[in-house]
């Protein structure tokens, strides 16, 4: 049976203000039925906050919005989330508590070390657990609210990258990047210019006295930063493996929703700013796509589902790629970006149990 998302669409009929996207944001959060999910519950928020000089996550707007109407449903408490590290500069972003209208708070600790680790049965090759972070697991009414953007390892960025990487600790996301193979650095191409550990989120990585480049494995999230940033292509990923990543996500996307009643959790995808590369890169670069609009609903695999085929190869703006990209020829418009195929996570999702891909949409007007 077909699953009803809501959808505002971001173009406007004309150029009165209550057709627009900040108009349709509202309408479409009381479309929702907030009090089923929020009343009397402990809510968290979980977005992504973005970093360092990138500024196309989910505009502070929207999300103070949403929390208003969170309080008007009659939520016990309300805060957001996401990693230590993006808490503590959000306020570059103008994610403040004052803004918000609610606290702002590290998903697993200032440290990183507040989780509760669950066991993965059957083991899915070397991932046997995942720590979840333990502000998720407490609360009681989660809103996955995601910002919809492409990304190298697996295609594509949504509502269940944002748990399966954002409600988890570093430890185990650097697990679930690790399913995909492990780094080769070529030290006859290597010019030492020093971009993969300049660049490298984690601080993972150096170079010693001789020049050779050295991995610290424990910092190390298998992002493929350096790999995607070598000018030389010094660095590569042996394995390749994109569809074990995309399943090793599903699977920590599935342990973190098993802490929640279904009716309990809400997803809401933003089709806005989709750019090639994730937030987590720490920078913005442009929209790949015109913007479409916000896409609201209960089930994960459809809201996924529906951001993806709403992102259509015949709508990609022309020199919004990096000079050089050279698309595939069939699939997605990610998978010709990527060389990866963004709906297998979907499948993933699906085959575990977590909803349906059959939806309808239903537009808020």
């Amino acid at each position: 049976m077909a699953v009803e998302l809501m959808f505002a669409k971001y173009a406007p009929k004309n150029l009165e203000p209550k057709n627009s996207i900040g108009a349709k944001w509202l309408r479409l959060l009381d479309t929702v039925d907030l009090a089923s999910v929020v009343a009397g519950k402990r809510t968290a928020i979980k977005l992504h906050l973005g970093g360092n000089v990138g500024f196309t996550s989910i505009h502070p707007f929207f999300v103070r919005k949403l929390v208003d109407k969170i309080k008007q449903a009659g939520a016990a408490q309300v805060f957001a989330t996401d990693g230590a590290g993006a808490v503590r500069s959000a306020v570059d972003r103008g994610y403040t508590q004052e803004v918000l209208g609610c606290q702002i708070v590290p998903v697993s600790g200032t440290a990183d070390r507040y989780f509760y680790t669950q066991p993965v049965e059957p083991p899915f090759l070397s991932l046997s657990e995942v720590e979840l972070a333990g502000e998720i697991v407490d609360a009681e009414a989660l809103i996955d609210l995601s910002h919809v953007k492409g990304h190298g390892d697996c295609g594509f960025g949504g509502a269940s990258k944002n748990l399966s990487m954002g409600a988890v600790t570093g430890r185990t996301r650097g697990a679930i990047h690790g399913l995909e193979g492990g780094l080769v650095w070529d030290e006859e191409k290597c010019v030492n210019c020093g971009a993969c550990v300049e660049n490298c989120p984690n601080g993972a990585m150096s170079f010693d006295k001789q020049g050779k480049l050295n991995v610290f494995y424990h910092h190390c999230k298998f992002c493929q930063h350096c790999v995607l940033i070598c000018p030389e292509k010094a660095i590569r990923m042996e394995g390749g493996r994109y569809k074990d990543f995309q399943k090793g996500m599903a699977l920590a996307t599935t342990k973190v929703l098993e802490t929640f009643q279904d009716k309990n959790v809400l997803y809401i995808n933003f089709l806005v700013d989709v750019t090639i590369f994730c937030d987590c890169w720490g920078m913005t670069t442009p929209a790949i796509v015109p913007d479409i609009g916000i896409l609201a609903g209960r089930d994960i695999v459809a809201v996924e589902q529906a951001s993806l085929d709403m992102i259509r190869m015949e709508d990609l703006i022309p020199g919004s790629l990096p000079e050089g990209t050279e698309l595939g020829d069939t699939g997605h418009l990610f998978e010709r970006i990527h060389r990866k195929d963004p709906y297998v996570v979907i499948d993933y999702l699906e085959e575990l149990g977590n909803g349906t891909r059959d939806y309808v949409v239903t537009e808020v007007e």
